[in-house]
């Protein structure tokens, strides 16, 4: 929705050139407050009260000022009967009734800062909105709006935490001395946790009343994130998530949707099957074609946009789709796939949880005396060692590639935080925490606040989540069975049987052809990062065993040239 800025002192030059780094995040209204001890400040994308709701907002010397939307902000009025119209203002009233348990009344998206004697900072429970910080006071939107005030350098921890999985884990960014608050936390000195996930299955749930009551929680999220004065569109790429969020949409008014693919890459471009959808369901639609030209033309501006490197390469088509979009909302299918276990390879990690095997420890020995150095071998000696084989659905370097690749002592990279011991729930709980939290919601945020568009996500809704949470394995079931049926009522079988495909492109095909892969070793060579032969090994074999590994390197080499050389 907007972009915001502060820091623990009075200073308004210093908030002014942050806010004009983030200007791309809201161009209808800039604003800087000072109370008697802070600055903030706020650029402003209007969606809900466009005449009314702007900030920052300064009473009583306390500051306070928010990106995101609070979605029952207009219930909370009514039940606390509050003197406010807007949703900073009921922020203010609930800050002044409850304290830092304020946060806790909010259904919605956002990520708050208020000053009152000292700085606290707040994110919503699945971190769709981007908050940074540093620990003497500087708080923004974007790390952009911080490295002015800094000395630049690497977090080499965080640089583990990439490899692994794709992005720095927040607390943690790639830059020392910058951190991100998690989802759930607040900060007020010290990080703290206000939400978490739990698992608490509910023997109410039967087959018959589960699929109904998902289908009222999804219809009840959609209407939920039409709230605002403005036009909402939906994504489309053909898929069942997708489809049916726009499908659902699309009963309530007419809608534009959007999708993009790759000619020349039919084994890519599912626009048919966007087509096929909107046409099924009335939708304005647009279909954009990106190319190999658009890829390399925009990649700086991508990086720029992305801050730090995050090595999921559909950051790169969502980038230019949303350069075409003329909307200030649109709805996402972001979240189904870790709920209802849509992903081919939970299949093959369900295999694992409750499997049995008489000659492990033979086997484990064969193992070891037969090393390789791919994933399927570490997710074999993980089983025969009794260690946890699931370690997040977007895993790239294990720690001996990790250790391999890197010339410094790399950090174990830490995800024993992200298991519960909740059986195949903790692959949704360890993937909505990684996967989604730091990588598929920086994406939307990042991609589309770039061209002033917010970006919801009707499948990651609390009432709807914790729902999930409380069925049982055999109502849940995999391969998104109960999405599937109730779609039903909303999409033909030739979308709901699909196979799921993801947000795939040629860009390795892309990197080859321009012989693009020997710049990782070129920059390697003045950043002295990684090991050089490993590198050399790494991209020899190609895309035969390491096409992820390589996307994580050449986009690392490219934001590290840009940030450093």
């Amino acid at each position: 929705m907007c972009a915001i800025f502060g820091i623990c002192e009075i200073n308004k030059e210093k908030a002014k050139k942050a806010l004009s780094l983030m200007i791309h995040r809201g161009v209808d209204y800039q604003d800087i407050k000072t109370n008697s001890k802070a600055t903030f400040g706020f650029n402003r994308l209007a969606i809900e009260n466009i005449a009314l709701n702007n900030q920052p907002f300064l009473k009583d010397d306390i500051l306070a000022v928010f990106n995101g939307e609070i979605y029952n902000y207009k219930h909370l009025i009514d039940k606390y009967e509050l003197n406010a119209k807007t949703e900073i203002e009921v922020i203010f009233e609930l800050w002044k009734r409850f304290g830092v348990d304020f946060v806790r009344k909010l259904d919605g998206m956002f990520v708050i800062a208020i000053f009152d004697k000292k700085l606290y900072l707040f994110k919503d429970e699945f971190g769709k909105k981007p908050l940074y910080f540093t620990k003497n006071g500087i708080f923004a939107s974007e790390i952009k709006a911080i490295l002015p005030f800094i000395e630049k350098d690497i977090n080499f921890d965080a640089l583990s935490e990439y490899l692994a999985y794709n992005s720095s884990l927040a607390p943690n960014t790639v830059f020392k001395g910058i951190y991100k608050l998690p989802a759930g936390c607040f900060y007020d000195g010290e990080i703290k946790r206000w939400y978490d996930f739990k698992r608490v299955e509910n023997v109410k749930w039967k087959m018959e009343n589960s699929i109904k009551t998902l289908e009222d929680f999804l219809i009840a999220s959609i209407q939920k994130r039409m709230q605002g004065e403005v036009e909402i569109g939906s994504l489309l790429s053909g898929g069942i998530d997708s489809s049916l969020i726009a499908s659902i949409l699309s009963k309530f008014r007419k809608i534009k949707t959007f999708s993009i693919g790759y000619e020349g890459f039919e084994n890519y471009d599912e626009r048919k099957y966007a087509r096929f959808v909107a046409e099924y369901i009335n939708s304005d639609h647009y279909e954009i074609n990106y190319t190999k030209y658009d890829f390399f033309s925009h990649f700086e501006k991508v990086l720029n946009d992305m801050d730090e490197p995050i090595a999921d390469s559909s950051f790169f088509p969502a980038n230019f789709l949303a350069s075409k979009i003329p909307l200030k909302v649109v709805l996402s299918g972001e979240g189904s796939d870790e709920l209802f276990l849509g992903y081919r390879r939970y299949e093959e990690f369900l295999g694992f949880l409750n499997s049995y095997l008489p000659n492990k420890t033979w086997l484990k020995k064969y193992l070891l005396r037969h090393q390789e150095d791919i994933k399927e071998w570490e997710i074999f000696r993980r089983f025969f060692a009794s260690e946890p084989v699931f370690r997040g659905i977007n895993e790239v370097f294990f720690q001996k590639q990790i250790n391999k690749v890197l010339k410094s002592k790399a950090k174990e990279v830490e995800y024993q935080r992200f298991l519960k011991g909740w059986g195949s729930f903790d692959f949704t709980y360890f993937d909505l925490k990684i996967w989604v939290g730091e990588v598929l919601l920086m994406k939307l945020d990042k991609m589309f606040m770039a061209y002033g568009i917010e970006a919801r996500s009707p499948f990651l809704d609390r009432n709807l989540v914790e729902f999930v949470f409380s069925l049982s394995d055999n109502i849940r079931k995999s391969n998104k069975f109960l999405i599937k049926e109730i779609a039903k009522k909303y999409l033909p079988q030739k979308i709901i049987n699909r196979r799921k495909k993801g947000f795939a492109y040629p860009f390795l095909e892309w990197l080859k052809a321009e012989r693009e892969l020997k710049f990782i070793v070129d920059i390697n060579r003045k950043s002295k990062i990684f090991n050089e032969e490993y590198l050399k090994q790494i991209i020899k074999t190609g895309q035969k065993r390491y096409k992820q590994h390589l996307w994580t390197l050449y986009l690392f080499s490219r934001w590290f040239e840009k940030e450093f050389l």
